[in-house]
């Protein structure tokens, strides 16, 4: 079995129960599982260890990011859509995926997750929901990305099957074909077994934009056969405003009444849940997304992250699409929850500690993925090596702290399942300079369509 020995490790932030945090470590993988850490002079490396220099970096768990549309790479900073709200925001942006292909997003999918990756991600997952007509296997070609690169992925078989003045027929389905294809990817894709790298979710986009019998079908599924469930819920007073006039009740009272309430299901963003909610969202272990940057750049709002968490809810870090972050820095995206949730709490309210927690094992349990989250022996090897100091931290006395306190930095190295993927701050398998130009060269052509 291959065995990998990272050495020189200045602190090893292990994130188990107690947070401790290791310094002068080493940790021992074997099997893509972690065997065993220490601190002091480590191991002799046997023969067929490969060893692996931390140069004196951070190491924490690699982080999970539990939202995020691949798709929208290809529309950052799209200038239609830059000043608006959710709802026309959406309204310009959905204008630019009709002409949409599987290869297409297969080049979104490998710069989103490339981007994650530099930002210390080891596993994500994906709502995928937009499916133009007649553009392919949009599904296969999201896993292949994450095969390619290395990355831990969690896929969803996102749907529309109401169509609505946001988006027209073309990228809409029925249910029937929606449920077909579900179980085709569970067929084909989920790997339930400790250590997996792919596994698949159902995601139906939102309550305005699917049936009550696609909602219904989806989580009779999902409970039945294990998977995750996933949908927009709560992100804007608009969408409360919609669901009391359509459906006489608040979004999560809808959800509830579709069969959307027990563990494994979790909600993106969670902006607008009242007490009442939150505290039934806690009874059940259901989990958030909390997406702080695009909450802030549509301006939807604020999500109670410490109440959540307080009840009982899983809480976890979400990038949200591209197009309305307009990145995918998922340490960046866990110091803005800091800072958010001291802007809404106070000083006190968020550690480092508990941010990245949100951002690790806080993720892992969303997921439902025990193997993942912490570095603790059976673990999965995931490792995110930062530097111990760069132009943004020189001068700081907590470096760990100065992880989130600090400006977001990129990764040293990142190991995923015992394997080094970036190293030095460059990737070992992939040429980052020739996918960029592909991918901004394709941008730039759906946009001039439009223009």
């Amino acid at each position: 079995m291959p065995r990998l020995l990272v050495k020189n490790i200045g602190h090893l932030v292990t994130m188990d129960a107690t947070r401790a945090v290791l310094r002068d470590a080493w940790l021992l993988a074997e099997g893509g599982f972690i065997r065993t850490a220490g601190t002091g002079a480590p191991p002799p490396a046997t023969a067929g260890t490969e060893v692996h220099d931390a140069r004196g970096g951070i190491a924490t768990p690699g982080l999970v990011n539990t939202h995020h549309h691949f798709y929208q790479t290809m529309a950052r900073a799209y200038t239609p859509g830059n000043n608006l709200p959710l709802l026309p925001w959406l309204a310009h942006m959905n204008k630019l995926w009709r002409p949409f292909t599987a290869a297409d997003l297969h080049l979104a999918s490998k710069l989103a997750l490339a981007e994650m990756m530099l930002t210390g991600c080891t596993t994500t997952s994906d709502h995928h929901y937009v499916v133009p007509r007649g553009s392919g296997d949009n599904f296969a070609a999201q896993f292949r990305a994450a095969a390619e690169l290395g990355i831990r992925f969690h896929g969803a078989r996102g749907s529309m099957d109401v169509p609505s003045k946001l988006i027209g027929d073309w990228a809409i389905q029925t249910a029937d074909e929606i449920m077909a294809d579900v179980g085709r990817l569970h067929r084909e894709y989920h790997d339930p077994a400790p250590g997996s790298f792919r596994q698949v979710f159902l995601a139906p986009c939102a309550a305005t934009s699917a049936s009550h019998e696609l909602l219904t079908l989806s989580a009779a599924y999902a409970r039945e056969h294990g998977l995750g469930l996933h949908s927009h819920c709560a992100e804007t007073v608009d969408e409360d405003q919609f669901s009391q006039e359509k459906f006489g009740r608040r979004p999560l009272e809808y959800f509830a009444d579709c069969g959307w309430d027990f563990e494994g299901v979790w909600y993106a963003h969670g902006i607008h849940f009242t007490d009442a909610e939150i505290a039934w969202l806690g009874a059940r272990k259901i989990g958030v997304s909390h997406c702080p940057y695009a909450n802030m750049r549509l301006g939807s709002g604020i999500c109670r992250v410490n109440d959540l968490r307080a009840a009982g809810a899983k809480v976890g870090i979400g990038v949200d699409g591209s197009a309305s972050n307009d990145s995918g820095h998922v340490l960046g995206e866990l110091r803005q929850a800091l800072m958010l949730c001291r802007v809404q709490y106070g000083a006190a309210a968020m550690s480092v500690m508990d941010a990245l927690t949100i951002g690790t094992t806080g993720g892992a349990a969303i997921l439902r993925r025990p193997d993942l989250g912490s570095l603790e022996p059976g673990k999965c090897a995931d490792l995110a090596i930062w530097p111990a100091v760069d132009l943004f931290s020189s001068g700081c006395e907590n470096a760990v702290d100065a992880l989130l306190l600090c400006h977001a930095r990129q990764v040293d190295s990142l190991i995923i399942g015992g394997r080094v993927r970036i190293a030095q701050g460059r990737f070992t398998d992939l040429d980052l300079a020739g996918l960029i130009a592909q991918h901004h060269a394709r941008a730039r052509q759906i946009h001039a369509a439009l223009s």
